[in-house]
């Protein structure tokens, strides 16, 4: 699970998802997550719930970054304004 915003350091790991014709087109999906290992174990739920969001979603290539970052994922956002 992707922890508590106030308890983010400076660097995470975030799932990114790239356009595929777009290669400068990314955007954090899931994040952050203290380790890559709690990345991997959300991968699989973090795409199919942006393909739920957005059916182009599929389309994209997902990978896991050390980002610099303090804001949240995309998942994350929507589900704090939900």
């Amino acid at each position: 699970m992707p922890m508590d915003v106030n308890q983010v350091n400076a660097k995470n790991f975030y799932i990114v998802a790239t356009a595929p014709n777009e290669p400068s087109l990314q955007v954090k999906i899931s994040g952050p997550y203290l380790t890559k290992q709690a990345a991997q174990a959300d991968l699989a739920a973090a795409i199919d719930e942006a393909m739920g969001i957005d059916p182009s979603a599929k389309n994209y290539d997902y990978s896991i970054s050390k980002i610099e970052s303090r804001k949240p994922g995309v998942i994350q956002h929507m589900a704090a304004h939900a």
